[in-house]
């Protein structure tokens, strides 16, 4: 049993929906042979897709952009379909693309990791648009402990711990990067990859995780029974999300509600919307996620943390770049996936 159970599941999907949809809606398609196996088909191009290297916030959509341009035949679309396979040799060079800015720029061994990605063939997926084409996205799973020898680990280990600046935080993720049982989760893709492929690359991953620990032999079993899983990937805060909508139309305030009955009705009404806000940690960065996974990996997480990515001038108004690290226990995996799967849905699902 590997990949191709999910995806033949996919195309089932896809072949029972496909009548109903509509000309202007995203296509999915799905289909997959012994080594192949394809993902969901989304409306837009791929190849014009930028990495995520340079931290570009999302572009206008497609639709927008038809409005603007009325001569235009609006229900014009092209079709790509995204292919999910077995890293292989032949992935190298467009995985160290995807690859080489895992540290913002830092040099790291980059090329052993990928190495790595692609020895481990039996767990790990790629997304490509065609046999041949170079791989939009990565998601697989490492042991810490299996490849902490490896330059590229230590390298990863030390500046994700450099950068956390709480120490408790940064106590529970070394005590997880050093335990047996921790897993590091690489994740990149094209910035302007479809959401839908998140929920079945999701699936795939963890559904590959189960079966070698079920088929593969005893020594190998052992180095896939995670309790936990690290993740590093990107998102941004938005410096205009924690302002009041009408502080700039208020007009100059002293803060403190009139005198009489009215004032402190207010004043009640104001303490009572207080205590419904949810909690949030006093100037924590209200988080922006470009990867649909990270928002419910993010919710289930035991410790997290985020720091700006440097180098990179931005607006004071503009979407600033971050970097989000997570700890993620392995039992709170099947809640992440299951909000997931209801949010963006998932073709793939059983």
């Amino acid at each position: 049993m590997g990949k191709r159970k999910v995806m033949e599941k996919a195309q089932q999907a896809a072949e029972g929906e496909q009548e109903q949809q509509q000309p202007q809606h995203k296509e999915q398609e799905s289909d997959h042979n012994d080594e192949e196996h394809e993902g969901t088909s989304s409306q837009g191009g791929s190849e014009d897709s930028s990495s995520e290297e340079d931290d570009s916030a999302p572009e206008v959509s497609d639709d927008q952009e038809d409005e603007d341009s009325p001569d235009e035949d609006p229900f014009d679309q092209i079709n790509v379909d995204f292919q999910f396979f077995d890293p292989k040799e032949s992935d190298f060079h467009g995985l160290k693309a995807l690859l080489h800015t895992y540290l913002d720029g830092q040099q790291y061994d980059s090329s052993p990791l990928v190495d790595t990605i692609i020895a481990q063939a039996s767990v790990g997926t790629v997304v490509r648009t065609g046999e041949d084409e170079d791989p939009i996205a990565v998601m697989t799973v490492l042991n810490t402990q299996q490849h902490k020898q490896a330059g590229f680990m230590s390298q990863i280990r030390q500046y994700v711990l450099g950068k956390c600046k709480d120490a408790v935080v940064q106590g529970k993720l070394a005590k997880a990067w050093d335990a047996a049982g921790t897993g590091l989760i690489i994740n990149e893709r094209l910035v302007n990859s479809p959401p839908q492929l998140a929920p079945p690359l999701v699936q795939a991953l963890f559904d590959e995780v189960g079966w070698a620990t079920e088929d593969a032999p005893q020594d190998v079993r052992d180095l896939y029974r995670f309790k936990q899983y690290l993740l590093v990937t990107r998102v941004y805060s938005d410096p205009l999300a924690g302002q009041p909508p009408a502080a700039a139309a208020a007009g100059p305030s002293s803060g403190k509600p009139p005198a009489g009955p009215k004032g402190k009705q207010q004043q009640q009404q104001a303490k009572k919307q207080k205590g419904e806000q949810p909690q949030q940690q006093s100037g924590a960065p209200v988080i922006v996620f470009v990867r649909p996974e990270d928002e419910f990996f993010h919710q289930q997480a035991a410790a997290a943390f985020t720091f700006p990515v440097e180098g990179r001038a931005v607006g004071k108004d503009e979407l600033q770049p971050l970097r989000l690290v997570m700890l993620l226990p392995a039992d709170k995996v099947p809640v992440a996936r299951k909000a997931l799967d209801a949010v963006v849905g998932n073709m793939a699902a059983q």
